[in-house]
């Protein structure tokens, strides 16, 4: 009977503080439109400033619901989306496990930079 008992405050207690030991992501939202000569670029993490490898980028609509485009960063964080025909303003969203999700605008300017370089904090 004790050891019953036992069994049941631990398993009670593990569904109490099961999601204790992940990260909480918090939405950030850009303010400003970057301004690049292409939907390519790099993409970094941490104070470190590390390449941020397998991050999901994505090409949304502008309500942020549809997504037009998808990529993910290579093994030194760089990403390159395919622009479409029309449109001067992109909507791109940033996202990885343990990774805060990132939306941004961009503005393809020929005399904009000529990629982004984008910089993602890591969730807490």
């Amino acid at each position: 009977m004790k050891s019953l008992r036992l069994f049941l405050v631990l398993g009670v207690f593990c569904l109490l503080f099961a999601g204790y030991g992940h990260a909480q992501a918090t939405l950030i939202v850009q303010e400003k439109v970057s301004v690049s000569q292409a939907l390519a670029g790099h993409v970094n993490v941490g104070t470190a400033h590390e390449p941020a490898k397998g991050v999901t980028v994505e090409l949304c609509s502008p309500d942020w619901q549809t997504v037009i485009a998808s990529a993910k960063t290579d093994d030194h964080g760089y990403f390159s989306l395919e622009k479409p025909a029309a449109g001067k303003l992109f909507y791109i969203r940033l996202s990885a496990p343990g990774i805060n999700p990132y939306q941004l605008r961009v503005r393809i300017r020929k005399q904009g930079p000529p990629e982004l370089t984008i910089h993602l904090s890591i969730a807490t």
